[in-house]
Formats: structure tokens, sequence, C-alpha cells
């Protein structure tokens, strides 16, 4: 197959992935194009004019180098007119705005040309990298997103005959399986690996298909290996931290030939801990190389917090309109390239180990992007592929079905049973957390209380949901529950259960707003989820400002209610603790319900515990 026609074929690639030359040349101000080809390639730009009929932005010419002037028409009954074009020798380009070539042949020029190569490039660039990954950003507009470039051997003028010195990945892994002497001299034998361990780290983990067709890894739980859930997992990860730093992309960022504690992720994560900055470090990158679908269905699966960073890793391309980490001169002088590379445009752990030192750098040096605005550009509506106006496409939001449609919808939502819920910790539960049942159970016809699993508080967790069963037991349309390990755990939200550390710091809430969002409430049909003001505790307070914001998007309506006080004073478990500390109960008395009270009377004075059963 010669160039013309592999890069035809990216470029009708890149046509179905929504972006139109009409709309490349309104993008790049080319009012007047002419489109120069040959015949061998009529059909593409056939289809080629048909965008530009649709779309009705501008009217191009069209020119051939090899045959007289002529016209071409593949509609069937005259749909659209015939496509008339000229000779190139008859053409004056002066009059246009750019020469836009269909063809790789070279061709005298004067003005502004682009070439079919940079054409293509451009709109590789275009649909496979940046509409996908501003789509991404404007579902998460506060996240930083950086495309990068990994090293590459082809910068050092020696490479070539250093390259053919070197197997490739699937030579050696053939050479390995078939040996039965573990004997084999290998690149990793200087890291003190045996052939079998080699082997393992050289290995592509199998994979299991997804119904968009993409792949994602299988688990293995090999020490050197280590993935899980179709993630590879970072070493030195810590428990606290204030933001993630994700690595999307494929067998480099994944980190082929080397231990999971030894991928740029796991040194990048060490450096941050020695340093005491508060950053949690994923690996999100699949083994396969160029699976672009891949990449993007890891990253779709993300929820990102504001403030998170994500590098994402392209195949080396960048896109036009996104910031781009270029790491290529990593292993210059002084450094020795030849140190670095263990297969055929693979590195071993020391080459990781310099990219994560770059990482490191850059983070550091740019205050982890915090003082950046990085200014993404809103994507380009993505239409047919012939231009067709997207009003005539009945999944076009401002068409007469889909309005037909929400407002179906909106009489549906009406009929739903308002079922509400609450997540409290209760420790202890107090007259104000009852206060809060009952204002909510009022307000819905059934009502689930989340009682906070971990074991972070005070009272145990065993205590403090017996202490609100007996506390509600009242209310026929409450029930109360645990809230488990999935949500508004030490998993999800670390911050709420170190709240004297964070009080002076923004936090970040939304993976544990998202869960309750997207899985917890539509599993028991809750509608509207409850919680009390908080005027003193800037960390739930800030949760409540994120609930406020993105519980919406799920359907889900949130209610602040004012807390109830005490003269002047917010009710809280807080003060009940406090009086606890000088054996004040006769404050006691005026703050939790009479069950709370024989539990905490029981439990303080007499030097024993006693259940909230006990009279």
């Amino acid at each position: 197959m010669d160039n013309d026609m592999i890069l035809l074929m990216r470029l009708r690639d890149c046509f179905t992935g929504g972006y139109t030359l009409p709309q490349f040349c309104a993008d790049e101000k080319i009012k007047k194009p002419l489109f120069v080809s040959e015949q061998k390639i009529s059909q593409l730009v056939w289809e080629i004019y048909v965008q530009f009929r649709y779309d009705k932005k501008m009217s191009p010419q069209f020119a051939f180098l090899d045959v007289p002037n002529g016209e071409i028409n593949f509609s069937i009954f005259g749909i659209i007119p015939p496509l008339y074009y000229k000779n190139f020798s008859e053409v004056n380009p002066v009059a246009f705005d750019a020469i836009i070539l269909l063809t790789t042949r070279e061709v005298k020029i004067s003005g502004k040309v682009i070439s079919f190569a940079a054409l293509t490039d451009f709109f590789v660039r275009k649909t496979y990298a940046e509409i996908p990954l501003l789509n991404f950003l404007q579902r998460y507009p506060k996240t930083k997103l950086i495309v990068t470039k990994f090293p590459s051997i082809w910068r050092y003028k020696d490479a070539l005959d250093f390259h053919k010195q070197l197997k490739n990945i699937e030579e050696m892994r053939k050479i390995l399986r078939a040996d039965k002497s573990g004997n084999v001299k290998t690149p990793l034998d200087r890291f003190g690996y045996t052939n079998q361990e080699v082997l393992t780290l050289m290995e592509a983990p199998p994979a299991k298909s997804n119904p968009d067709g993409s792949t994602t890894m299988g688990d293995n739980d090999h020490p050197l290996m280590r993935i899980k859930n179709g993630r590879r997992e970072t070493a030195y990860q810590p428990e606290h931290f204030l933001n993630r730093i994700y690595f999307v992309g494929t067998c480099h960022d994944f980190g082929v030939n080397t231990p999971f504690d030894k991928t740029t992720e796991s040194y990048l994560q060490k450096m941050l801990n020695e340093n005491n900055l508060p950053y949690r470090v994923e690996n999100i990158s699949q083994r396969y190389w160029n699976r672009y679908q891949d990449i993007f269905y890891n990253l779709n699966k993300l929820t990102p917090a504001p403030g998170d960073i994500i590098f994402i890793w392209l195949g080396d391309m960048a896109a036009p309109n996104l910031p781009f980490l270029d790491l290529s001169d990593v292993f210059d002088p002084p450094h020795n390239y030849k140190e670095f590379y263990c297969t055929q445009g693979h590195v071993n752990e020391l080459g990781y180990k310099l990219v994560a030192e770059k990482y490191f750098d850059c983070l550091t040096a740019n205050n982890f992007f915090r003082d950046i605005e990085f200014k993404y550009p809103s994507p380009n509506k993505t239409h047919h592929r012939y231009g067709v106006p997207p009003q005539f496409e009945r999944s076009y939001s401002e068409s007469f079905y889909s309005d037909e449609l929400e407002q179906y919808k909106q009489q549906l939502r009406a009929k739903r049973i308002p079922i509400g819920a609450l997540v409290m910790n209760c420790n202890p539960f107090t007259l104000g957390h009852q206060y809060l049942v009952e204002y909510a159970a009022a307000r819905v016809v059934r009502l689930y209380i989340f009682v906070i699993e971990e074991d972070k508080s005070e009272f145990p967790f065993a205590d403090r949901i017996e202490l609100v069963r007996y506390g509600v037991q009242h209310l026929s349309n409450v029930e109360v529950l645990s809230s488990g390990k999935c949500f508004a755990s030490q998993q999800t939200f670390s911050e709420y259960f170190n709240k004297a550390q964070f009080q002076d710091v923004q936090v970040d809430p939304s993976l544990d707003t998202e869960i309750f969002g997207k899985e917890i409430a539509p599993t028991l049909g809750i509608t509207i989820r409850f919680a009390g003001e908080e005027p003193k505790d800037n960390v739930t307070r800030q949760l409540n400002e994120n609930m406020r914001e993105l519980l919406p998007r799920y359907g889900i309506e949130f209610c602040e209610i004012p807390r109830k006080t005490l003269g002047d004073e917010p009710i809280s478990a807080s003060i009940v603790r406090e009086a606890l500390k000088v054996g004040n109960f006769t404050k006691i008395k005026q703050l939790v319900p009479a069950t709370t009270f024989l539990y905490l009377r029981g439990r303080y004075s007499f030097g024993r515990k006693i259940t909230a059963r006990e009279e």
C-alpha cells in the first residue's frame, strides 16, 4: 500500500472521529482553500467535497495534478451536485488563502502550503488526543492534565547501531520460555534477577476485553508484578494526602521490564514522601502499545478531584491545545543513554528512576501547578462525519425529540417517592443528631441513616450505631444502616478522620460524594441527602459545599439543616466529649437523649460500660 493510501485511511479515520476539513479551515482562518490531489484518490476528494456541501462554511476549489478539467459525481439521483475541478496548471494559487495537498507528490507552489502529511498529522493529534482530552476536562475542569513525551533513543547519533544490538521484548520472551537451564544472559542480570523473574517482568499480563472494545489487564499477585483490579500497584503510597498524581499511558508508564516498586510512579512516590509532600501517585496505565482506546478507557474511569494532576502519554503525540511536558532529553549527557535501555524501545529501572526525577523537578519547580491556570479551550462540537447539522441528529440536546424527552422525564421525577439519607458519625448520639433525623424524617417517605463504620472515634462503632437505633426508635420511617467501607470511610475521605490536621487546608471530598451519588443512592432510590449546617468544622463544611455542587448531577437534592442549639451554642458531640472530661453530667443531660445519657453515665461514672438497652 503506497503512502497516499495510508494517509488517506488515517484521514478518513479522523473524519469519523468528528473533526472535518471545513472545521479545520474555520479553525485555521482559511476562507478560500485550494485542494490539490491526484485522480487515484478521487474518492477522498469527493468525501471532502461533500463535507463542505453539508457544512456550508465556505466553498473550496479543487484541482488535480494528472487530469484535465472535469467533474466527479458519486451522488445517486443527483442529490449532491457534481464536483467541478480544474487541472492544477490552470489555477492561480495566489488567489487562495492556503493550498492543501491531498497527495504526497512534491508540488512547487508559492504561498501557504499544507502538506498531506502535515494535514493528517494535525487531524490525528486533534481527534486521537485533543478532542477526547478536552471532553474529559469539561467534566473535571479543576484537574491539571499534561501530555507527556517519553525519552527517545533516536535523538542520539549512534542510536541505530546500538538499537540493532538489543533484542525486542518478544524475542527475549521466546528465548526465556524455550530455555530450561536458567542460564540465559539477559540485560537485567546486572540487577540480580533470575531468568524466571526476567520473564515475569517482560511477560504481557493476560487481558480481558471490555464491552467498548478496549482491554484491561488481569490481576497478578506475583511479588514483582502486583496488578490488582486492572492496575499496577505503586509502592510507598501514603494513607493521608491532599491530592493524587495519576499516570495514564501504556508500557512506559506501566513499567515494563521492572518490578512494581521500581516504576516511575513508585520512584516518584518515594521522593514525595521523603520531602513530606502530601501527594499520592497512582499508576493507571496499561501494558499494551498504541492502544488509544485502552488509554481513554482508563482515563474516563477516573473521578479526579480539584487540584489532582494527570500525566498522560499518547505515544509521544502532543495535543495541539494542551500543555506538553517533553522528557526526551532525560538521558542526555552527562548520562550515557546506553545504560538505560534493556530491550528495543524499553528502559530498565535506572531509566525509570531518572524519568521520575524529571517529573519531581517539574512538579516542585511549578509548585505542583497550583499557581498555574491552564487555559483549556472548549472542545469542538463533534458532528456527523459529513457535517450534518446537529439539530437533525436525534441525540442533539436542542432537538425537539430531546426537549420533549426532558419534559417527560421531569414529569416522571415529580412522581418519585421522596427517600432521604443522613450520614452521621454520632460520637456520641446527641439531641442535635436526633433533631436532624426528626427534621429529615418529616420530609420524606423513608429515611436511611448511615452510621460511619470506621472505628476512628472515641466511641466504638458497635456502641454508636446502637445509640442511634435507640435514639430514633420513635420514628417509624427511619432505618439505621452501617456506612460500610465503600463510602464515608478512610479510603474515600481520609481527611474526615483527621480533622484537626486539615482545618486550615482545602480538602477534596468529591470521591466520597461521587460514590454516594453514582453507586449508593441509586441502589436504594435515594432522592435527597440531608446534612447539618457546620459553622465551626472546616472539613465538614467543605464536604457540605461539595455535596451541594455534585449531588444534583446525579439527580439528588441536597438539603442543609440548621443546627439545634442550647442557648446560643449549636449542640455537638464535641461539647458532650468536653463535658465528659470534667464529669459534668448535668450539662450532658441537656445535650443527649435518655438512652445516650444512660450509656455515658454507666461507662464513665461506674467504671463499666452498659448498653442502651439497660434501664
